[in-house]
């Protein structure tokens, strides 16, 4: 361990502050043998409108930086993001009220933060100072529509539990530049030791290549990895925290068992879990099966080394076996699964088995275009953020412990067919996911992105939260619905059961109606009619509708006539009118039409514009459900002629009389 006084790093650290104080100027982050085409992040513009630097000597060109954001106050000050919503801060130089990052398209945006907590690790200065590794986090996700990356741990240690040296590995350290109008900077250097002792974690690099500046502190710092599938990519190790200007800089460093669990304190309960990164240690191979036609997963002989991997990385490539039916045939810990391209999409693997696999923090990745397939339980053993590809993934089973969160990512569709149990909680920041068992976890469930189709139960969460960007959807049971995402029940139609409803953070819905009339209501997945009903025997809609809530209702009908009457969209068993809740949303409707340009469950439509209109109740009725009758009232519509319509009608029948009486 490289030495330094304390004097030298406290001094480094006052330095940061008073700059900021006095708003004096301070030197860029000095990166030896700097020239912008190789050490610039933007080639121009930097802060308001910033180009990115696409020299071929750029030290970052084959990677995302959209993932890192600038102070809008100071754009010296710079923060790594760990999630949508979280990003990383030195304790002693703070976060910013207002965060500007790039996006995907190339414009600025904006996003507010909300708070800054110390996580209670980091670098100590030898325990004149607080921990420093604090966590920023944002008022409102960022959507995906940014194109954000995200940022990956990597975690090289030996267990789950222990932590390993990281020295020698190379790094991307991330700094200033030398004033709020010059773009920020990146320069090569190497972990020189690993500090890990209690909450005192941090490593350190020379100053032969980067020597940070008062400044620098809390821009983020990264490792370059190659993944399980070949393909290089960012992953964020910690941020700068002190310098002695002169033999050595020291990084906050967060890839110990405390620090990765202490971030995850903080981050699930919004929804997002740490995504997790290891090399693998083993491969499958097969070739042992005992006694069926199944391979056994816990055989040495079937994994490259010989033997059995615990608490590890494991890799799952069918380029490389033809063995790809799994009996998961004993007890089976895996840190972290990652399945190889193949790109052919029918390469997918099976893990059967009366046995439980449980997972770790590192999750499952699949890079394939094949469904892998784990029709044995599963057992989460940490948080973890699962990247189902474009192949997706299906599980039957899923035991989320002592309150882990599940968080499902990629392209394609995740698949749960079984039950989801235990005391933590679901979440989507992914396309699809699909939940089709009697689950009994009661933790929350979250859509940040893409759809949520429950088609069976998953009635005990303590709550579904939609995002902007999240819809739920499907003929079954959630919990009670909340959040600014839309509500889409059934598949075409459908009748979806939750306890109740919150409308007030902009919740929006889609209603189909395909008949005339009520619903068939005893058919929930072919109800001809949508129907959110609503249990709760006390506040079913929990506060009332407005303009910020839409409500689009897609009549699927080959005409509509005056008198008209539809119902379906919302049915309450608490058997009392809920028109005044309801009433001032932003009631929209379409009719089909095949040249129109708005599409919903595949069926074009268009706006509708007249010559009739809508009359909007609430009326009781009694709904033969499939599982049985129940009074209460349900959403009413009536087609009714234009208002100028009738009173020109009106006006014509009043002329007629006149003239009676005058004759």
């Amino acid at each position: 361990m490289v030495s330094f006084t304390r004097w030298h790093v406290r001094r480094a650290v006052l330095l940061a502050a008073m700059a900021i104080a006095l708003g004096g100027r301070a030197d860029a982050l000095d990166v030896i043998g700097f020239t912008s085409a190789a050490n610039d992040r933007f080639s121009s513009g930097y802060p308001t409108t910033p180009v990115t630097n696409t020299s071929g000597s750029f030290v970052g060109g084959a990677y995302s930086w959209l993932g890192v954001g600038w102070s809008a106050v100071d754009a010296t000050k710079s923060f790594g993001f760990l999630t949508p919503k979280h990003y990383l801060v030195a304790q002693h130089y703070g976060g910013a009220t207002t965060i500007n990052l790039l996006s995907g398209s190339g414009t600025v945006y904006s996003s507010t933060q909300a708070s800054v907590t110390n996580i209670g690790y980091g670098f100590t200065n030898g325990g004149t100072q607080a921990t420093d590794i604090a966590l920023g986090e944002l008022t409102a996700s960022i959507a995906a529509s940014r194109g954000m990356p995200r940022y990956a741990v990597l975690d090289l240690n030996a267990t789950s539990t222990t932590n390993s040296s990281y020295s020698g590995q190379p790094m991307l350290v991330y700094g200033r530049g030398p004033n709020a109008a010059t773009s920020t900077r990146i320069g090569n250097a190497s972990v020189q030791a690993t500090a890990s002792s209690g909450t005192n974690i941090y490593i350190t690099s020379t100053t032969s290549s980067v020597i940070l500046q008062t400044g620098d502190s809390g821009s983020p710092d990264f490792i370059p990895w190659t993944n399980p599938n070949g393909t290089t990519e960012l992953t964020i190790i910690g941020n700068n925290a002190a310098t002695n200007f002169s033999t050595v800089n020291v990084y906050n460093y967060i890839a110990t068992a405390g620090a990765l669990g202490a971030i995850n304190a903080l981050t699930t309960p919004d929804g997002y879990a740490l995504r997790i990164v290891g090399n693998p240690s083993a491969t499958w191979q097969g070739g042992s099966p005992d006694p069926g036609t199944a391979d056994d997963l816990s055989r040495g002989s079937n994994w490259s080394g010989g033997s059995i991997p615990t608490d590890l990385y494991t890799l799952f490539s069918a380029t490389s076996t033809s063995v790809k039916a799994i009996d998961v045939n004993a007890n089976t810990n895996l840190r972290g699964l990652a399945f190889k391209s193949t790109g052919s999409g029918t390469q997918g693997f099976t893990f059967s088995g009366a046995t439980t696999l449980t997972i770790g923090r590192g999750g499952v990745t699949n890079y394939d275009s094949s469904r892998q397939t784990f029709s044995a339980a599963i057992t989460l053993g940490s948080h973890q953020y699962w990247n189902v590809g474009s192949g997706g993934v299906t599980a039957t089973t899923i035991s989320t412990g002592t309150g882990f969160l599940l968080e499902l990512a990629g392209s394609g569709t995740a698949r749960i067919t079984g039950a989801v149990s235990g005391s933590g909680g679901v979440s989507l920041t992914g396309t699809r996911l699909e939940m089709s068992g009697a689950s009994t976890y009661t933790g929350a469930t979250w859509v940040h992105t893409g759809r949520l189709v429950v088609d069976g139960t998953i009635a005990s969460s303590s709550g579904v939260n939609l995002t902007a960007d999240g819809t739920l959807a499907g003929w079954g049971v959630a919990a009670a619905i909340a959040g600014s995402g839309a509500v889409d029940p059934g598949h075409s139609s459908g009748i979806l059961t939750a306890s109740s409803v919150t409308p007030s953070a902009g919740l929006d819905f889609n209603l189909e109606f395909t008949q005339l009339g009520s619903p068939t209501w005893a058919t929930g997945t072919a109800s001809g009619n949508d129907v959110l009903r609503l249990t709760s025997a006390s506040t079913p809609i929990t506060s009332a509708f407005s303009a910020s809530n839409a409500v689009n209702v897609f009549l699927d009908l080959p005409s509509l006539s005056a008198g008209n009457v539809l119902r379906g969209g919302f049915f309450t068993d608490l058997d009392t009118s809920f028109l005044s809740l309801i009433q001032n949303g932003s009631w929209n409707y379409y009719l089909a039409d095949a040249g129109g340009s708005t599409f919903y469950n595949g069926v074009a439509y268009s706006a509708y514009g007249g010559p009739l209109t809508f009359s909007l109740a609430t009326v009781a009725e009694t709904a033969s459900f499939a599982s049985g009758s129940e009074a209460g009232y349900v959403t009413q519509i009536t087609v009714v002629p234009e208002p100028a319509v009738v009173a020109s009608v009106l006006a014509g029948f009043a002329a007629f009389a006149l003239v009676r009486r005058r004759r």
